[in-house]
């Protein structure tokens, strides 16, 4: 159910424009955000600059959960990925809601259980996989991940280096590979992958 059809008097909208930081890593968890329209990244920035993407996240996702529930500080920043609007709901009015609603309980339950399987899924793929099985690993959850009758996945090279913790050449070098393979069609930047086929 829509955090909107739970509240009495209408959520707080804020709006964000792309490229503009949502909250950032180590601030005190006050709100439950959820993503009303456009694209979130939250995000790790090493000492060099370089970004770890923990997740990328679209309308109906929520992002900062743990944080807010444990009361402790963001272990990564979320910023806009494109022009955006995120509900804002006060930590305290987000237990409610959780606390009077079951089903609206049982979906944070599920996207954080989703974001847990996700997490493991990864860092196995991190730890002992090659950058081929990892990325096509990647690939096949994003999209599953986004469902719908359309498997086409937009998503650019860089985006996936970030994800995966591979290098950008290293992403495109793959994504060549396996396409001369037939495990994934690329149109117009989309990556489209093949289910049933293995990598070799």
């Amino acid at each position: 159910m829509p955090i909107d059809a739970l509240i009495n008097e209408s959520p707080k909208i804020k709006q964000f424009d792309k490229g503009e930081m949502i909250y950032g890593q180590g601030a005190t968890a006050r709100y439950y955000y959820e993503v009303k329209s456009g694209e979130v990244k939250v995000i790790n920035i090493n000492e060099e600059g370089k970004e770890f993407v923990q997740g990328i996240y679209k309308a109906g996702d929520c992002i900062g959960v743990p944080s807010l529930v444990c009361d402790k500080p963001f272990p990564a920043s979320a910023y806009a990925n494109s022009p955006c609007e995120m509900y804002v709901v006060p930590r305290a009015q987000f237990f409610r809601l959780l606390s009077q609603y079951p089903d609206f309980h049982l979906r944070i339950t599920r996207l954080l259980s989703e974001r847990l399987l996700y997490k493991a899924m990864m860092l196995e793929e991190v730890a002992i996989e090659e950058g081929e099985h990892r990325l096509l690993t990647l690939i096949h959850y994003l999209t599953e991940r986004r469902g719908g009758a359309n498997r086409a996945l937009n998503i650019t090279r860089q985006q996936l280096a970030d994800m995966s913790g591979l290098r950008v050449e290293t992403v495109i070098r793959i994504l060549t590979k396996v396409e001369e393979k037939g495990l994934i069609n690329s149109h117009r930047g989309n990556i489209i992958y093949k289910p049933g086929k293995e990598s070799v």
